[in-house]
């Protein structure tokens, strides 16, 4: 072959090249944007735009569109990519390129790529990160408060103890454990959003669990509401704790009523679905069967801007500055705890629906706490386990008040090492959950290992996951801040004679 002869290449059928391309494919006059040619996927996914201009017939523009970068290609030569927002919420990847035909004519051939679902997948992905970083933040600060608060209210009734003769002192006394109770029912509220709860999960089918709340949900809703439950035909068995699916029915029953101050319909339904992967994938959860409980009102719905905000702490609309924010903060983490997903859908004058979608769970036995009589302190001895020495002070006072012998240690560490010193051993070990080097569940684990027969109990107002029987064996817990008066109850309820 001479220097001057180019290689032979086959032939290429053009046109049948580019209607094989799985992206929509155009091609453009670009003096008067005019949609010359398509290829197959443009033709089944735009239909057939032929003869009409390219942001007419596409972006729905009266004009070119702000976002072309089609002049910049032709001026340059080189290829020009812009990703698109269009009105109606699609994302689309353009990417024109300068073409000359063997005519000498000039065209733009634009290649789109539809990339909804990627953006929505990565604005899923973005939002639960900010919300799992707002979930930490939540879970640590109601862990420190409600451990400052254990020491306030301790402390309220060992002055109560001493003055209660001062009619001067009660009224102060009792002011204290006002503010205590509404600051606990505060971080109950972040520590649910944290998902970090302690619960006690239990086999539910949510149609019996709403038929059980009628009464209670037509009382919150007031006059002016017509309600209706409409439970599946089917079991709508869920895992999750009992009052968790309350406090859930509660918030959404009270939103949907304000939504509706001139009154209305709200409607309560269950259903059995199977959440497939993509849905799966863009709210974070496992694929596979789901119940989902929909609450539906007739009210006045929510700006669409507003919709990606409604789960954040804290976040109150305008008007609604009384439930600081918290109630559907709690919601969300509630449902996340259980594995589940909430969503919002809403319009304008036109109603909301918020859905609650939660892993089915076939029917099996469930365990339960044990039931146990109440014993007098006679001298019982309790092992009192808390990192934090304020905390672990004020509770071992509780305790000594009522009669208890009492030994304390830091941590599990500090707790085992107590325990093979202690002849006979505790009745009963105190512990709080989150601690460091060991935490409480694990302690649990140590404890039954060496003495089977003593008994644990829990404290705590945060833990970082869903607590489970050690061994088989059912657990108890208190949750912090607590009074005098409940923590004995508890502890007597839960001591071995």
């Amino acid at each position: 072959m001479s220097g001057s002869e180019l290689p032979m290449h086959p032939s290429y059928d053009a046109q049948s090249l580019l209607n094989a391309q799985p992206v929509m494919v155009a091609v453009i006059d670009p003096a008067s944007y005019t949609i010359q040619f398509q290829n197959e996927t443009g033709l089944q996914r735009l239909g057939d735009l032929s003869g009409r201009s390219c942001y007419e017939a596409i972006a729905g523009c009266p004009t070119p569109c702000a976002f072309c970068k089609m002049p910049q290609a032709l001026s340059t030569g080189e290829v020009t990519v812009n990703e698109v927002c269009l009105p109606n919420k699609q994302h689309l990847l353009v990417q024109w390129s300068k073409a000359v035909t063997h005519d000498g004519h000039t065209h733009i051939i634009e290649t789109i790529t539809d990339v909804t679902a990627h953006k929505r997948l990565e604005e899923a992905a973005h939002r639960a990160e900010k919300m799992e970083a707002l979930s930490r933040l939540a879970g640590g600060m109601a862990h420190d408060i409600n451990n400052l608060l254990t020491v306030i209210l301790c402390a309220s009734e060992h002055i109560a103890h001493g003055v209660m003769s001062s009619e001067s002192a009660v009224e102060p006394v009792r002011q204290i454990h006002g503010a205590v109770d509404r600051a606990a029912e505060l971080t109950r509220r972040l520590v649910a959003f944290s998902h970090h709860q302690m619960v006690q999960p239990c086999q539910l089918d949510l149609n019996v669990a709403l038929n059980e709340l009628e009464p209670q949900i037509r009382a919150l809703a007031g006059k002016g509401i017509s309600v209706q439950l409409v439970p599946d035909a089917k079991p709508a068995t869920v895992l999750v704790d009992r009052q968790q699916i309350e406090h859930i029915v509660t918030v959404l029953v009270s939103n949907a009523r304000d939504a509706m101050p001139n009154g209305g319909c709200l409607t309560l339904s269950t259903t059995a679905d199977t959440v497939k992967e993509e849905i799966a994938r863009e709210h974070a959860v496992k694929p596979g069967p789901y119940v989902h409980l929909v609450v539906r009102d007739t009210g006045c719905g929510i700006a669409a801007e507003l919709q990606a905000h409604l789960f954040e702490p804290f976040f109150v609309r305008t008007g609604e500055e009384t439930g600081r924010g918290l109630g559907l903060a709690s919601v969300y983490g509630m449902v996340r705890q259980n594995g589940g997903f909430i969503f919002v859908a809403s319009e304008r004058h036109a109603g909301t629906q918020f859905t609650v979608s939660l892993p089915r769970s076939e029917l099996v036995e469930s365990w339960l706490p044990p039931s146990a009589t109440p014993v007098s302190a006679g001298g019982q001895t309790i092992l009192l386990v808390e990192d934090d020495e304020d905390v672990r002070m004020a509770v071992s006072d509780m305790l000594k008040i009522a009669g208890y012998t009492v030994r304390d240690a830091c941590d599990g560490m500090e707790a085992l090492q107590c325990l093979q010193t202690m002849s006979p051993p505790p009745s009963l070990v105190l512990t709080d959950v989150m601690m460091p080097r060991m935490t409480g569940p694990q302690l649990a684990k140590q404890i039954y290992a060496l003495m089977p027969a003593v008994q644990i109990l829990y404290m705590s107002g945060y833990t970082d996951s869903i607590l489970e029987p050690v061994g088989g064996r059912p657990f108890a817990f208190i949750r912090k801040p607590f009074t005098a008066k409940e923590l004995t109850r508890k502890v007597s309820e839960n001591m071995k004679a």
